[in-house]
């Protein structure tokens, strides 16, 4: 990692109107336009879920990286939440937005004298262990939101149309995921099998870090079936039991790092390999 990249890995704070201090976000604007969501059954290996559709976007901007854990305990600690990782005075207040690392996975936040810190050496790591509920919460904090997954797909690709970003194969110099699973007609790689600091790759077209593998990341909506018209700002379905999550992770094999892939996750799961990045409607 060069000192270019590391001083943006730096956190930054702002004060905003009440006094509390905000983790800065580092933005990407995401120019509006029409693409193809999804893919034909045999780049999507039978995935059956990823039936293409034309989509039409509004502008948006989105975060450079995945939320990190130095951010998220920020947000934690402003809120006062403890170390049953539950938000009283939040939207979903019975609702665990995260729960301690430890282990052989220890590489995200612990509750340490009344206060969420990151673990040593992981502080500009994604954060983990993160439910749909409390990267919805950490949304509402920063007065952002999560992307739906057509905006997250449509900027994950930066008007690619291949498997990933980075043509129809996904190296382990590329993104950090399963590289002894690439894709079909693909070069092995490493397995770190562990997730890596924001940032430790080049970035696609659009200037956005680690869309393929590091951690999935949760998107809004819930998981259903897709329309077969076109539309113009999808938001998903009105209900379901599942939410989407995207992009694989330092666990997954290449094919769940692809572009359209799609996978459903109850709200409240979350895990070693769980994270999120935001997006802004604002101009």
């Amino acid at each position: 990692m060069n000192k270019y990249i590391f001083s943006l890995l730096v956190i930054t704070f702002s004060l905003n109107a009440g006094g509390q201090t905000k983790p800065g976000i580092d933005w990407v604007s995401i120019p509006a336009g029409t693409f193809t969501m999804g893919s034909p059954l045999e780049q999507a290996k039978g995935q059956v879920a990823e039936i293409p559709h034309q989509v039409t976007l509004s502008a948006f901007k989105m975060s450079k990286y995945e939320i990190t854990n130095t951010e998220y305990a920020a947000f934690l600690n402003a809120k006062h939440i403890g170390g049953d990782g539950k938000y009283a005075a939040g939207a979903y207040p019975t609702q665990v937005l995260i729960y301690e690392s430890n282990g052989d996975h220890d590489w995200g936040l612990h509750f340490v004298n009344g206060q969420w810190v990151p673990v040593l050496g992981y502080e500009n790591h994604p954060v983990i262990l993160v439910t749909w509920y409390g990267a919805t919460e950490f949304a509402a904090y920063m007065d952002c939101r999560l992307p739906t997954e057509a905006e997250w797909e449509y900027a994950c690709r930066a008007e690619t149309t291949t498997h990933f970003n980075t043509g129809i194969c996904l190296s382990a110099k590329q993104a950090n995921y399963n590289g002894n699973i690439p894709m079909e007609g693909c070069r092995k790689g490493v397995n770190r099998d562990k997730p890596m600091l924001v940032g430790s790759f080049a970035p696609n077209a659009w200037g956005l870090y680690d869309m393929h593998g590091n951690v999935y990341e949760w998107c809004s909506d819930w998981y259903g079936t897709y329309p077969s018209d076109a539309q113009t700002n999808p938001k998903g379905p009105a209900s379901g039991t599942n939410r989407v999550r995207r992009g694989g992770s330092w666990a997954s094999v290449a094919l769940f790092c692809q572009c359209a892939y799609r996978s459903p996750t109850e709200p409240e799961g979350s895990g070693y390999t769980m994270g999120f990045r935001v997006v802004s409607d604002s101009k």
